[in-house]
């Protein structure tokens, strides 16, 4: 959703502070209780303190952006964001990432046509917060920008361009701001083009840096958990010897106007989905843009969405989407359809137009709804500083450092009558202001394999200058004391939060666990795991059971679906419910004053669901439509063919891969009647467990419990399907997709290892070491930094909690072409680690990172309350993550060796690329024998993860955002 969509549905409350505090020189202005300061050099502060946070985000925003970019070197000012991590003066070279990685709980940066962010997420900690600022202001003043760095960021920059301009709508929006503003302004992609980018030199990078990189061209916002005057000092201490600079007038966006622009249809052929949108544009006008921020409520909103009505309840298409980008130069609607192969394209395309461009009749119960959803989002802002950090960042940027405007656009989104709104759509939605978009699959005659071509070598480094000598690495005691303290603050929150914890189980063996305490943004949360069945009973039911989980709260015997929205919104909460394997997970959350309510109305729609023939067909006719698709896409491609290989499960059993045509066999089968015999036989309260959190009375909510689940008692035979470990053999396949800019890298590497083994913890800190950082991990700098393969990748480790079983993820987008570089990288990395080990100062290092990790973890309440479930259905409580934050704690270089060389084997990895240059896959391979391959267990972090986790859906809703760059 669009930044400028959020300011209008997002609200702010800031813990008070007193007079005092506000009191000084450089106070230019207080509002909400956000306080705006101004130093001599210009540089602008603007702080939101909130005390119940457990994080502060650090927001440095630069006043300039890909406008600014000199004519004929488009992606100047997001190379420059990318050098900007290289170090500086006084901390030179990889240091200054380093120590980004040491302090930050995240790290990033993004370019805009506007401006230039760079964003840190940190610790409530004032060593860390200065450190972080101190870092900011050598990154403002004293930049070393070298040579060295610019051939592989540039190589990164084009990877990431490869991914962005894959995406079918970002190629649609590029064609049709090209339209409206040729080559220049708006026209002209943030991130740059390759020719552009490889004229650039280094004396125009170090021009646009000391041009623009000036205090009185910058901001900087904090929000969260911070002590304002120690804040204030530090800034002060940093930032005041900067001498502010003159800033030249940014570039100006030419006027926009629609009736200038000569094409007005456009069309993409790439992907595999099926969509039609039509976009809404005009110049800006700010007067109607409260009205026009309705749009995508009023539109697709379930169940009252009018295009929702029109076109998916009816069956013309399967989704519908709308968003808004109401910028500073123009207003953008845009609202689309998703459809299958099955539907009409041309009635499609006219219920889209029709449902639209009609004259709006909404009505007040709807405007209303939208009015409280956004009452809702006011009232629990106060637990997000990041959502806080970014409103005030875009304002300052969009309205040039008026911040405060936003409190005004939240009333007058309030004071809208509907009458005004009606007639605003009614007068925006118009042919005059249409722009149509096709979206269609990549062609047939298109998808063949594809000769690569030799290209010629890219040089390392096209100018001789002498590389900056990096400090030496930190001293690995640093680290240690990290580690040290982490592990007091660790034991002290464990033991104060087990206190609260009360633990039990009702007659009919459902589990509890009640969780009094406040929480940051005034709810309550409830979970509920219900496991029932088994391998057998199960047999076949994998779309029984996930079609029961979709209808089992959409209505009841009492309530429709349109009742349970409402009392939703009412709540300021929601309940939803979905399945895993053989069981399902109900979550409810609503805040403190309206909980009982809401929690008794869930638990009666529970209890009596209606499963609607209505709501079952449509679910049923969507999930067919959105099956009936190509599956070329690489990534697509990728995981399918790798699922095969790894297959030791015959179909139908709950644990077999995703197969699109026997998804579509089974889901063919499926009858309502199915559903209700389910429910009724297997739901089942004595394989299940319920936590709640919030502030709650706990007397009461057990009596509640008893009431309400224990005479629940039907019984049913229960297994928890497990994937054991079974040793396979490596394999290496290149496969053959659709072309497109970038292939999809998989490989896995299976152990006989899980969560709660005593070699966990080092396998742990291995995977840290490998790939945990973007920049600094072992496979960034081999795939990114050096190599420039790759523009994003991620591994992961796999530990089941029930078998001694594990595995080793990487996935990397690469540029199509480069599959064995990739492969061989990986190889390279790995290789190095078993034959060499890690260093000291990596295993202190990320040991130090991830008992911060876990630390800020126990100070968020509804962080602890994803624990609970887990914790019941093992008997375990907060005394296991004690014991496994000393194992962290205790472990070695030595040990973390020796847990590479015992489970980190070449011969057992299986790698599978895909893109246009692959080999096509004749048939789908069978099932193959367990005592040939192993199993991928599902990947999840151990010992930290809830035991449920929701199935992505087939198809994603098509994206439109502002363009916009980020590392």
């Amino acid at each position: 959703m669009l930044t400028r969509f959020k300011t209008l549905t997002l609200s702010l409350f800031i813990i008070s502070v007193s007079a005092d505090a506000l009191a000084g020189s450089g106070l230019v202005k207080a509002e909400q209780n956000i306080e705006e300061y101004k130093l001599d050099n210009g540089l602008r502060v603007v702080l939101a303190p909130n005390d119940k946070e457990n994080k502060v985000i650090i927001n440095t925003v630069y006043l300039t952006g890909s406008l600014n970019d000199p004519k004929g070197k488009g992606g100047l000012a997001h190379l420059l964001e990318h050098l900007a991590f290289k170090g500086t003066q006084n901390v030179k070279g990889e240091e200054f990432q380093r120590r980004l990685d040491q302090f930050t709980l995240m790290t990033n940066a993004s370019t805009d046509y506007y401006s230039t962010k760079y964003i840190n997420v940190v610790r409530p900690e004032k060593t860390v917060i200065d450190e972080v600022l101190y870092l900011e202001s050598e990154r403002m003043d004293k930049l070393v920008l070298q040579e060295k760095f610019v051939p592989s960021e540039i190589n990164i920059v084009m990877r990431e361009r490869e991914v962005r301009m894959d995406q079918p709508s970002a190629v649609l929006m590029d064609q049709m701001w090209k339209a409206a503003y040729g080559n220049e302004s708006l026209g002209r992609l943030a991130i740059g083009d390759l020719n552009e980018l490889q004229s650039i030199k280094m004396d125009e990078l170090n021009k646009f840096y000391r041009t623009w990189y000036a205090p009185n061209n910058a901001v900087i916002v904090i929000a969260g958990k911070f002590n304002k005057a120690d804040v204030l000092k530090t800034i002060d201490k940093n930032f005041s010897p900067i001498p502010q600079r003159t800033v030249p007038e940014s570039a100006k966006v030419p006027p926009f106007n629609i009736n200038n622009m000569k094409i007005k249809e456009f069309a993409v052929k790439k992907g595999s989905d099926l969509a039609k949108y039509n976009v809404y544009l005009n110049s800006k006008n700010e007067n109607i843009q409260a009205a026009l921020s309705f749009t995508p409520y009023l539109y697709t909103m379930q169940p009252s969405g009018h295009l929702y009505k029109d076109m998916v309840e009816s069956g013309i298409s399967t989704n519908v989407f709308a968003t808004t980008w109401l910028d500073q130069h123009f207003n953008l609607v845009l609202l689309g359809a998703i459809y299958a192969p099955n539907h009409h394209a041309e009635n499609v395309k006219k219920q889209l137009i029709q449902s639209v461009e009609k004259p709006q009749k909404f009505n007040a119960t709807e405007v209303n709804r939208i009015k409280n959803m956004v009452k809702n989002a006011q009232e629990t802002m106060i637990t997000n500083s990041s959502a806080v950090a970014d409103m005030i960042s875009e304002y300052m940027v969009s309205q040039q450092g008026d911040w405060s405007k936003f409190f005004k656009e939240q009333k007058q989104l309030q004071d809208l009558s509907v009458d005004e709104i009606n007639q605003i759509l009614t007068s925006f939605l118009t042919s005059t202001h249409r722009i149509s978009a096709d979206i269609q699959p990549t062609p047939e005659d298109q998808k063949k394999a594809q000769t690569l071509k030799e290209e010629a070598a890219v040089p390392s480094q096209t100018l001789d200058q002498k590389a900056e000598q990096a400090e030496p690495l930190k001293d690995a005691q640093v680290y240690r004391a990290e580690v040290s303290q982490y592990l007091k603050t660790s034991k002290a929150r464990l033991d104060a939060t087990e206190k609260k914890i009360q633990r039990g189980k009702l007659k009919n063996g459902m589990k509890y666990a009640l969780f009094p305490t406040k929480t940051r943004d005034g709810k309550t949360y409830v979970s509920i795991d219900v496991d029932f069945g088994t391998e057998q009973s199960m047999f076949n039911k994998a779309d029984i059971i996930g079609l029961t989980s979709y209808l089992l709260l959409r209505a009841s015997e009492q309530y429709s679906l349109q009742d349970i929205a409402d009392k939703s919104i009412e709540a300021s909460g929601g309940a939803s419910a979905s399945s895993s394997d053989n069981g399902m997970s109900i979550e409810i959350v609503a805040k403190t004053e309206k909980f009982d309510e809401f929690f008794n109305f869930i638990l009666s729609v529970m209890k009596n669901p209606k499963f609607e023939q209505s709501q079952f067909d449509l679910i049923k006719s969507q999930s067919l439509s959105s099956l009936d698709r190509p599956y070329t896409e690489p990534g697509t491609v990728s995981a399918m063919a790798l699922s095969r290989l790894t297959e030791i499960y015959k179909p139908g059993d709950l644990r077999y891969h995703f197969e699109p045509d026997f998804a579509k066999q089974q889901l063919k089968l499926a009858t309502n009647d199915q559903v209700k015999a389910l429910y009724q036989q297997f739901f089942a309260m004595d394989h299940a467990s319920i936590a709640v959190t919030g502030d709650f009375d706990a007397k009461k909510m057990k009596k509640t419990l008893k009431a309400e689940f224990e005479n629940w008692n039907k019984k049913q035979p229960y297994q928890r399907l497990t994937t054991p470990y079974v040793e396979y053999k490596a394999q290496k396949l290149h496969v053959l997709s659709e072309p497109r800019e970038f292939g999809s890298y998989l490989s896995v590497m299976g152990f006989p290892l899980g969560a709660f083994h005593a070699d966990a913890p080092a396998m742990i800190v291995f995977e840290r070491i490998l790939g945990n950082s973007q920049l600094s991990s072992r496979l960034a700098q081999e795939l990114r930094e050096k190599n420039a393969l790759v523009y994003g990748f991620n591994s992961s480790l796999s530990l089941d909690e029930d078998e001694e079983s594990g595995a080793l993820g990487i996935s990397a987008n690469y540029t199509a072409g480069k599959s064995a570089q990739v492969s061989n990288s990986v190889h390279k990395v790995l290789k190095a680690l078993i034959e060499k080990g890690v260093t000291e100062q990596e295993v202190e290092a990320a040991k130090a990172d991830i008992m911060k990790n876990r630390v800020t973890v126990l100070e968020d309440e509804r962080s602890i309350h994803r624990m609970l479930n887990p914790q019941l259905y093992r008997n375990k409580d907060m005394n296991a993550r004690k014991k496994r934050d000393q194992e962290f704690a205790k472990l070695t270089k030595s040990d973390v060796d020796a847990a590479i060389k015992k489970y980190i084997h070449l011969d057992r990895l299986i790698e599978v690329m895909a893109d246009q240059y692959g080999q096509p896959t004749k048939e789908v391979p069978k099932p193959i024998p367990a005592s040939q391959l192993a199993p991928i267990p599902n990947q999840a972090q151990p010992a930290q993860t809830q035991k449920r986790q929701v199935k992505p859906s087939q198809t994603q809703p098509l994206q439109i955002q502002q363009p916009k760059t980020q590392p």
